[in-house]
């Protein structure tokens, strides 16, 4: 059967850009992979950036430039949705490096299993940041991250696969709708509202982009991307699938009695949830919450754990524990940090 003259549209928005610009366009036009089209959508895009814009558009008919002034990322990623009709969505950003067979790999992966919605790769990392490890360490987090089960039941710590990385059906966006241009991080609410909705993820576990750190980076910069953020659209659908997934005769206990640990429950009982009590490694001096003692949590029959300790190595230690005395993750207890 003959492939359609495209059938992956590359999206790829810019704003301020360097010379950098020049070799992520390079990296998609390299690809093993022929038949797709890139986007390059500026969102009011620097003088430099369209001029180098301007030179593969003039040299390659695989791509094409949009213009978006309306400022902001699911802005301008939306215009590019709207306007691309192939069956799947690639993601670069301007400072990023893929693979030359990423495109080919994550096309065949979708067509070899119709039941992944979104397909992402494992990514290097490059930085000249100082003080940039633990960053880097997060995406070994998401590198580690592979099968849906694993997407599914790590979602609720932190976005466990990079924006640029991904892959995804057209589908989707026909089905549940475009980005979301709140205040929120764009990406990590799509996928929890696709994961909310059933889709499944799946990685290839190839690193096959180059994720590149820098100080103008939005996740560094924007308030769509800070902690409370992120924790108020994790809360939501957090809540939304402890309704829809916990037996209602069980007692909602966090993991975590600090102030921290308080304000994430108040976000979830703000959502719906009745948060009976807290527990932590040890008793805080808060008499306005009920404390539950970790000895008095060995049967998983009425619990269900939500852990909201982000101290690093804690959340692990807290899995091995609980794991220990027979309660299983994903129906006795959740990682939300």
């Amino acid at each position: 059967m003959q492939k359609a003259k495209s059938a992956v549209t590359v999206l790829l928005p810019f704003y301020k850009v360097g010379q950098e610009f020049d070799a992520a366009i390079e990296s998609v036009v390299r690809q093993s992979y022929p038949f797709w089209e890139l986007l390059l959508i500026s969102n009011n895009g620097s003088d430099e950036g369209l001029e180098i814009a301007g030179r593969w558009v003039a040299s390659e008919k695989r791509v094409r430039l949009v213009e978006e002034p309306q400022q902001g990322i699911a802005i301008a990623l939306n215009r590019g949705l709207e306007l691309c009709c192939t069956p799947y969505i690639a993601r670069m950003d301007a400072d990023d490096i893929s693979h030359p067979e990423r495109l080919k790999l994550q096309v065949d992966f979708l067509e070899r299993n119709p039941d992944i919605g979104v397909v992402s790769s494992q990514a290097s990392f490059r930085s000249d940041i100082p003080g940039s490890e633990g960053f880097s360490l997060f995406v070994d987090w998401q590198n580690s991250i592979i099968t849906p089960v694993e997407h599914e039941l790590y979602r609720f710590i932190e976005s466990p696969l990079a924006h640029p990385t991904v892959m995804f059906r057209h589908a989707l966006i026909d089905q549940f709708g475009l980005y979301s241009t709140g205040s929120v991080p764009e990406d990590y609410e799509l996928w929890l509202r696709w994961m909310d909705q059933g889709v499944k993820f799946h990685k290839i576990p190839q690193k096959l982009l180059v994720w590149t750190d820098h100080s103008e980076r939005l996740t560094r910069t924007h308030e769509n991307y800070s902690r409370e953020a992120f924790f108020t659209i994790k809360c939501d659908y957090l809540a939304r699938w402890i309704l829809r997934n916990v037996a209602a005769d069980k007692r909602v206990v966090v993991c975590g009695s600090s102030r921290i640990g308080r304000k994430r429950a108040t976000l979830l009982e703000d959502f719906g949830v009745d948060v009976y009590g807290f527990t932590d490694v040890k008793k805080r001096p808060n008499r306005q919450v009920r404390f539950i003692m970790l000895k008095e949590l060995t049967d998983p029959t009425p619990w269900f754990l939500v852990n909201f300790i982000a101290r690093r190595g804690v959340g692990q230690e807290i899995r091995q524990h609980f794991t220990a005395l027979g309660f299983v993750e994903g129906k006795d207890f959740i990682m939300g940090a």
